[in-house]
């Protein structure tokens, strides 16, 4: 009996070992990596402009109808212009109008603002300088009735999603070509990469240095610049 015991007792003990020597060599493996992060940023123009404009008329509660005539009018004339400037209006996609009553100190109506948005999309690089130029003068449109409540040009990029992948390939190289630097210093040399994550990009305009956690894509400047970083982990042999 004592001699069973003793048998049991002394296999635990070496499967014991034998498990804890296979920890200390997974922990020991796990050590041989090493971690960079890879960065690569670019610049590429924009190829498509959207303009987003919103019209509007005040009047009073007793002339709702004619306001809706007058921003029908407004908007007729809003694609007389754009066809004169050399765009065509069917590019432009009129929203619903809408209304809302205005009230006096005292808590009266004493009329109604009716609105109603317009949006230009344009993705002739050629002819983005016509909208710019008519967004930066607004009297264009005033001399013909017609009552900009905001005027806003947003650019974007067709072929994001393909560029996007190309800034990963060149974080994911620079992130090995720092790898080898640190394998260097040890007489090291990298071996196959063990993970990757890439980070969130960062779509600015060029030189700004601003950057977000959840991201950022800029829409405000017609040249871009686009950033992403590659937390890389490589096998050291």
């Amino acid at each position: 009996m004592t001699k069973t015991i003793g048998t049991i007792i002394s296999v635990g003990l070496i499967i014991s070992a034998l498990i804890l020597g296979q920890f200390f060599y997974k922990a020991q493996h796990k050590s041989d990596v090493v971690k960079v992060v890879g960065f690569a940023s670019m610049e590429y123009p924009s190829d498509i402009l959207k303009w987003q404009v919103q019209l509007g008329v005040q009047v009073d509660q007793n002339n709702l109808n004619s306001g809706y005539m007058t921003l029908s009018k407004s908007v007729d004339s809003f694609k007389s212009i754009l066809h004169e400037s050399g765009l065509d209006p069917n590019n432009l996609k009129v929203r619903s109008p809408y209304s809302f009553a205005t009230y006096s100190q005292s808590g009266i109506i004493n009329g109604y603002s009716i609105e109603q948005n317009l949006v230009y999309t344009l993705q002739d690089t050629l002819q983005f300088k016509i909208i710019e130029e008519l967004d930066f003068n607004p009297l264009t449109f005033y001399n013909k009735g017609i009552m900009l409540r905001s005027s806003n040009i947003e650019y974007y990029i067709s072929e994001l999603p393909q560029i996007k992948h190309n800034i990963i390939a060149e974080a994911t190289k620079d992130a090995k070509i720092r790898a080898m630097k640190v394998a260097e210093s040890s007489s090291g040399k990298v071996g196959k990469i063990i993970s990757a994550r890439v980070g969130v990009f960062q779509i600015t305009e060029p030189l700004s240095t601003e950057v977000a956690s959840y991201g950022i894509y800029s829409t405000s400047s017609k040249q871009k610049q686009i950033s992403v970083t590659v937390s890389t982990e490589y096998e050291l042999k």
